[in-house]
């Protein structure tokens, strides 16, 4: 798991980016702006950050380096569209560990965050998370974790209601069908769900999700769930 920062002012693009990584079970946070993405490095820790350089408020390019003075250890992978050579050279100069261009597939994104963080991550044995114990309360619409809990809207709860009633992955499609399948947006919205969901979970309850994205097949579970009435 690695402890990823999002610098994209394209929402939908970050939040499709977000999902993928958020499924590969790493830990994420957006930020559409320099200024955001400051604050996001005061506030929280992060392995990687990964920088779009046409920012709102402030050029990539000046980025990089004041990074590279104020957080040396972070790993610094630039996504962007400047695809001209001179600008990649200028890129990896200035101090980016990795320059990708648009488009890429996430999986390939995927691999060289996990590379980047190998590299980065000192070598030394991490401990043994504490196992979390989930409660989803379906009539109280709330979830559960270590005595904290957050209050749900009903098709946050329907959402994970039909996760738990299932062992393997639940189709996209049947998820889309519980959700409105006449919708043409309803795919979408679900994916929008699952994004607030983890975001929720994370911040309400100080942990992540145990929700897995299986690519091609749907979502599940990774984690045991007890239902309460």
């Amino acid at each position: 798991m690695t402890q990823i920062l999002i610098v994209e002012d394209n929402g939908d693009y970050a939040a499709d980016m977000a999902e993928f990584l958020l499924g590969l079970d790493h830990q994420v946070e957006v930020a559409t702006s320099a200024g955001e993405m400051w604050a996001a490095l005061t506030r929280n820790p992060h392995a990687v950050v990964v920088l779009d350089l046409g920012l709102p408020d402030e050029d990539g390019f000046n980025v990089i380096p004041r990074m590279r003075q104020l957080y040396p250890e972070i790993g610094l992978l630039v996504l962007t569209g400047r695809v001209a050579f001179d600008s990649r050279i200028l890129g990896l100069r200035l101090g980016a560990d990795h320059y990708l261009t648009k488009p890429i597939k996430f999986p390939e994104l995927a691999a060289h965050i996990e590379a980047l963080d190998r590299r980065m991550r000192p070598h030394s044995q991490e401990p043994s998370p504490a196992v979390s114990k989930w409660t989803l309360k379906v009539t109280a619409r709330q979830l559960e974790v270590m005595g904290v809990s957050i209050d749900l809207t009903e098709k946050e709860c329907n959402f994970l209601h039909l996760l738990t009633m299932n062992t393997r992955p639940v189709p996209r499609q049947v998820i889309v069908a519980r959700m409105g399948g006449e919708d043409p947006d309803a795919s979408r919205r679900v994916d929008m769900l699952v994004y607030r969901l983890r975001k929720k979970a994370r911040l309400g309850l100080g942990q992540d999700l145990p929700l897995r994205s299986a690519y091609g097949e749907g979502y599940s579970l990774s984690a045991g769930f007890y239902l309460a009435s």
